[in-house]
């Protein structure tokens, strides 16, 4: 999960490729070394391997009809890794000592990356980083400040869960308290509404229904030095601004980052202090209610809030807020980052599900194609703001996979929540350890509705491998593991071996191509054309190997083998608007008509100014003039994906 979070999230091919075939390598050795491999499967766990396998399988077939096969490939790449990660988790046997160990381990995995990010932000000359696109918004070393506010909403609920479950040793919980400042820092600096408001429902889930019996001592520890923190980086301006590199800069954050230590010291310190009263808690025996009584308490509770909330205008409030979200404007000119987190707007993703729903309207049960939202954006759009994931998991699938894709992934996440809540039910004992992890997992659920969650490895993959543990089947009560004979170990074991060597495979094409690409930047055209080919001899259905190399043929001067290449590059990917531009100038480089590529790149992409450009540059029919401006045109160079 570090690595993850230090490679860009693991947004990029080669990344979480790599992750696919260690994954793979680790289930071959737990098959072929483990007594029994199988111990941890029952039937929630064996719903969801079943499901995510058939979405990663229909991901890949979706090539058949979306004419784009290397978009299609990398994608099934990315649900191989989370398949196989959820399976080598869920084939483990469940025990509340191992879970526990689990998530501790990924809480101090999300501490580290938050802590690097906070650092990055709050001592800039000592940890300095590259400028992102949006320089205010924390996203190091994520690369994506909604990414990363999830990382920290997750850390903030796993944090809270240490230091309030009583089960958790008195030095854990310690800890935990001590980490909370830290991350929830972190988060407030990202200014990531959704995962503020995600986090902020997972911990009602968790409270709810954990109710774990340090609460009182964890809030009491928290509350002051929390408080604090949030006040102090709320008001570091300075730090929040594009310009957190200046010395002014600098020298406020250094006062954050002094705040944000002293309150880890003191919740920590306080922690220690409230032990005692945990240690009282502890002999407290809840007292046995019936179920009609208990029943009838949530009734009265629930009927109590409602009215509350209608006393104190909540309908009018809501109604306001969704009036915002609507009708709200863009936030990406927002001055004043703070501004954010009060206004309810939608800051374009209407407009991004909107062009998704009419993509789903034109192919409902297939879909248009894995990894083709990208395109369906650039076709239909009606703003100029580039786009490539549609900002929701759910929307986004029934664009590119329909209610086939829509309904597989759905039904794997129900049955998620569903076992995560029947062991709850059925181990009041731990009900606070499984709470914390339907909690994280409602969070990136609710999450992954608005933004690309699913896109980023690091946000989802340790969710997915936290939920696995969680539902598996316990140790002692194993309904549906067997021994499994070794010829089938060794077929199974061998058709994982064939399964990671499209990762490999993966790896190598995109590596090729990152070579290319850092050639091509450099001028170095003979070492680019070199490493696309062995980008297209590794995974010959992407086009982007190809529009590399079709446009160092045409500084070559090789106007025939450049046309070839971008000829192939639409024959690999007909519907993006990239290579069809590309091959108008080549051809206009070389003499020959222009206008039929001009005018489909225009067709689907119409609000690029490229296209526009070429459309005005290439009327009439002087041939001298359509080359001049093609050899001074700027080049689409496909980015990394």
């Amino acid at each position: 999960m570090v690595y993850l979070g230090f490679s860009a999230g693991g947004y990029f091919p080669d990344t979480y490729s790599f992750v696919g075939a260690l994954l793979a390598l680790a289930l071959v050795l737990r098959l072929t070394l483990a007594r029994r491999p199988l111990a941890g499967l029952n039937g929630v766990s064996v719903t969801v391997i079943v499901l995510l396998a058939l979405f990663a399988t229909w991901t890949l077939v979706s090539v058949l009809w979306s004419d784009a096969g290397g978009r299609a490939f990398l994608e099934f790449e990315r649900a191989l890794t989370y398949l196989l990660a959820f399976a080598l988790c869920a084939t483990l046997p469940q025990s509340s000592s191992r879970l526990a160990w689990m998530l501790r381990g990924v809480a101090v995995g999300l501490v580290v990356v938050c802590a690097a990010g906070l650092i990055s932000r709050v001592a800039a000359d000592v940890w300095p980083i590259a400028a992102n696109v949006s320089q205010g918004r924390l996203s190091f070393p994520v690369t994506y400040w909604n990414g990363l506010g999830l990382m920290a909403a997750g850390a903030t609920l796993l944090c809270f869960h240490l230091t309030a479950d009583l089960r958790e040793p008195a030095p854990v919980r310690v800890l935990g308290a001590a980490a909370l400042p830290v991350v929830l820092a972190t988060l407030l600096f990202t200014f990531s509404r959704g995962a503020i408001v995600a986090g902020m429902l997972g911990l009602v889930v968790y409270v709810a229904l954990g109710r774990p019996r340090g609460l009182p001592g964890a809030i009491l520890a928290i509350a002051a030095p929390v408080v604090v923190v949030l006040k102090t980086a709320y008001d570091a301006e300075l730090v929040q601004s594009e310009d957190f590199a200046t010395q002014a800069a600098i020298d406020q954050g250094h006062e954050v980052a002094l705040v944000v230590a002293a309150a880890a010291v003191i919740a920590g310190l306080l922690r220690i202090a409230t032990t005692l009263l945990d240690a009282r808690l502890a002999r407290v025996r809840t007292p046995s209610v019936s179920r009609p009584v208990a029943a009838a308490g949530v009734v009265v509770a629930l009927a109590l809030t409602v009215v509350t909330l209608v006393a104190a205008g909540a309908p009018d409030y809501v109604s306001r807020q969704y009036d915002g979200f609507v009708k709200g404007a863009d936030l990406k000119d927002e001055a004043n980052l703070r501004a954010r987190l009060t206004n309810p707007a939608n800051n374009g993703r209407l407009d991004h599900w909107d062009v998704a729903l009419q993509g789903y309207r034109a192919h409902r049960v297939r879909g248009n194609g894995a990894g083709t939202y990208q395109l369906l954006w650039a076709r239909d759009r009606t703003v100029g703001f580039t786009v490539v994931d549609g900002h929701s998991l759910y929307v986004e699938l029934l664009a590119e996979l329909g209610l086939v894709g829509l309904g597989l992934i759905a039904a794997a996440v129900l049955a998620l929540l569903f076992g995560l809540v029947r062991r709850i039910l059925r181990h009041p004992s731990r009900r606070a350890l499984y709470a914390a992890v339907l909690a994280v997992t409602v969070t990136w659920a609710v999450h992954a509705g608005i933004d690309w969650d699913w896109e980023m490895p690091a946000v989802t993959i340790w969710v997915l491998c936290l939920s696995a543990l969680a539902v598996g089947a316990r140790r002692g009560k194993r309904p549906l593991s067997f021994d499994v004979p070794r010829t089938a170990r060794v077929a199974i074991a061998l058709a994982l071996l064939a399964l990671a060597v499209t990762p490999l495979v993966t790896i190598r094409s995109q590596s090729e191509f990152n070579r290319s690409r850092q050639a091509f930047d450099r001028s170095d055209c003979a070492v680019a054309i070199d490493a696309a080919l062995k980008s297209i001899s590794a995974l010959p259905m992407r086009s982007e190997p190809w529009e590399l190399m079709g446009y160092c043929d045409l500084r070559l001067g090789r106007g025939l083998l450049a046309r070839r290449a971008l000829r192939e590059a639409v024959a690999r990917d007909p519907r993006s608007w990239e290579p069809h531009y590309g091959l108008a100038l080549v051809l206009a480089a070389s003499g020959k008509d222009p206008r039929g590529a001009a005018r489909r790149a225009r067709q689907l992409n119409p609000l690029e100014p490229r296209t526009r450009a070429a459309i005005a540059a290439f009327r009439g029919t002087d041939r001298r003039a359509w080359r001049r401006w093609a050899l001074n045109a700027p080049l689409p160079v496909p980015p990394p994906r």
